[in-house]
């Protein structure tokens, strides 16, 4: 079959007209219903995927990407192309779905980019990333392929695979056994097809028979089905009509805090991030804070691995918008647990920017006074650092200085505290906003008596 060299050197690929001989060919297959299966759905939905992707980067021009504006970290590490479909490891890596896959298809157990090896090779949707990249390359004006995962339908939308799929859901109901086997089945379905993920807001009462027939002792008792279950509800929150659906199902909700509370890490982090894409919804973030969630995501950002943390950061961050969440969580201890992922430099740039967001209310900042957090706060805005980190680092100081004339004395005793903020307040380099509360704290010193 007719292939062509990948010029940015992700390896052979085959050509744009090849690809859509296949797709025709799978599409006949698919009218012919004693040809049509699940299978060749599938085949189908991906050969066409690769076509999008193929003419999409026919339409682009040779220079190099990040010329063109695109950050190298939304570059695919093993194809070297913007990632249109961003997932992840069990070792908190990304890539792009299809090169990845690949990858793993070929019998190869070590991620690509560290070489560790992956006990678990199942792939977890980056749904920040991916929006990240969407938004960055609107901005650039570049179209990334239609994934077909938001309001289109897609080949596999016949009625032979909704009758699959309400087969699925009672097959959730009957025994331990089937319900483990079924909930793999819908886990791996609504990862790949937008279709089934559609499914679920087109079906009535979809959700309670994906999760009531399930008490919380069996799900305890079985973590490899909570895991399912949860993947489950992320995969589905992708799309808006699914957000407000739960919102309609508030024991959706109910079921991701106890997940949150899992045995297992993964477990975690894959309800931290439905969470987090389901808080998008302003209505959403008031349910979630009244079903309890911002307690456990702050003990996930304690005690979680960097997957699970980065996640639960990302939700907490939508939540504490509202000014009710913004006091459970402060109850909560939310400012101690983020002040010492500071403190042991673990994903400093995320705890940053809840700690900044935390400020805003005063009793968090006389939290930051009683952990003595200005020499702390000085030492991370003179590391190097991505400039929203910065800004945000500068936004608490200069919080705490308006707070507290005692910081501002602290801090004009010190030269190098002096220097590195006169530095900040002209630095090109520096945001707007990070120069303007750098210039605010310069101020303070200079009026404060000697």
């Amino acid at each position: 079959m007719a292939e062509t060299e990948d010029p940015d050197g992700g390896g052979s690929t085959k050509s744009p007209q090849v690809l859509k001989n296949e797709v025709s060919r799978l599409l006949e297959m698919i009218v012919k219903e004693d040809e049509c299966t699940l299978e060749t759905v599938d085949e189908a939905i991906r050969t066409l995927q690769r076509f999008a992707e193929a003419r999409w980067w026919k339409t682009l021009e040779k220079k190099p990407l990040v010329q063109q504006g695109i950050p190298e970290e939304f570059l695919c590490p093993i194809s070297k192309k913007v990632m249109v479909d961003p997932v992840v490891l069990e070792n908190g890596q990304t890539f792009d779905r299809l090169p990845i896959q690949d990858w793993l298809n070929e019998g190869r157990r070590r991620c690509p980019q560290t070489l560790q090896f992956l006990r678990d090779t199942r792939l977890t949707p980056n749904l920040l990333v991916r929006r990240l990249i969407v938004k960055c390359c609107k901005e650039q004006g570049i179209e990334l392929p239609n994934l077909m995962e938001d309001e289109g339908k897609t080949a596999g939308d016949g009625d032979c695979d909704k009758d699959y799929f309400e087969s699925l859901l009672d097959r959730l109901s009957p025994s331990m056994d089937d319900q483990k086997a079924a909930a793999k089945e819908l886990r791996d379905l609504t990862n790949r097809q937008a279709s089934v993920r559609a499914f679920f807001g087109e079906s009535a009462g979809a959700l309670q028979k994906l999760l009531n027939p399930l008490s919380p002792n069996k799900v305890v008792d079985n973590p490899g089905l909570e895991e399912d279950l949860t993947a489950i509800v992320l995969n589905l929150s992708v799309i808006e009509h699914n957000k407000e659906l739960m919102e309609d199902n508030p024991f959706v909700i109910s079921f991701l805090v106890g997940s949150l509370n899992s045995m297992t890490h993964r477990t975690r982090s894959i309800a931290a991030a439905a969470l987090s894409e389901l808080s998008i919804l302003d209505s959403n973030r008031h349910l979630i804070g009244e079903a309890g969630a911002i307690a456990p995501l702050i003990n996930v950002i304690g005690e979680g691995n960097i997957v699970a943390i980065i996640n639960a950061s990302s939700a907490l961050s939508k939540l504490i918008h509202l000014a009710e969440n913004m006091k459970i969580a402060i109850r909560a201890r939310a400012t101690s647990v983020i002040f010492q992922r500071i403190v042991k430099r673990i994903c400093v740039d995320e705890m940053m920017g809840l700690l900044e967001l935390l400020s805003c209310d005063l009793d968090a900042v006389d939290e930051l006074m009683v952990f003595d957090a200005v020499p702390l706060l000085l030492k991370v805005l003179g590391e190097d650092r991505p400039g929203r980190c910065k800004e945000n680092c500068v936004a608490i100081l200069d919080k705490i200085c308006s707070y507290d004339p005692n910081t501002v004395k602290q801090i004009r005793n010190n030269e190098d505290a002096c220097g590195l903020l006169l530095t900040l307040s002209v630095s090109s380099t520096a945001t707007a906003r990070a120069q303007r509360k750098a210039s605010s704290i310069v101020k303070k010193i200079m009026e404060v008596a000697p």
